[in-house]
């Protein structure tokens, strides 16, 4: 004799019953928490400081020191080099620009996908 087929329960774990549950644990917030924040260095590597600042202030500094000398010669040359050093400088700083606005778009990024995730954009 063949016993009759059991429909399956549903159960609480599953479907929509397990996504709208109450938390297990009291006091708990329903809603998933901000992701953390991207970590930040504290300090600034010394290659980069000194290509950052004190290479081109080395550069302006000898471009000074060459005009100080009064002749012609010496007024082009370090007029030069005080411009390669401003140059040296705008370099590092369009540079350092660019890499803060890919930082800022990737952010951009990480917040707009936890957003479809969890349906409201992440604190901070």
């Amino acid at each position: 004799m063949a016993q009759p087929r059991r429909l399956a329960r549903s159960h609480a774990s599953s479907g929509r019953a397990r996504i709208h549950a109450p938390s297990a644990r009291l006091g708990s917030s329903p809603r998933p928490s901000s992701p953390p924040a991207p970590a930040r260095r504290s300090r600034t590597p010394r290659v980069l400081l000194f290509t950052r600042w004190i290479l081109p202030a080395a550069i302006i500094l000898a471009g000074a020191v060459a005009v100080s000398f009064g002749t012609v010669d010496a007024l082009y040359g370090g007029s030069s080099l005080i411009a390669a050093g401003i140059a040296v400088w705008l370099i590092s700083w369009a540079y350092r620009f660019g890499v803060a606005s890919d930082d800022e778009r990737e952010a951009e990024a990480h917040a707009r996908a936890y957003f479809e995730r969890f349906g409201r954009w992440p604190d901070g």
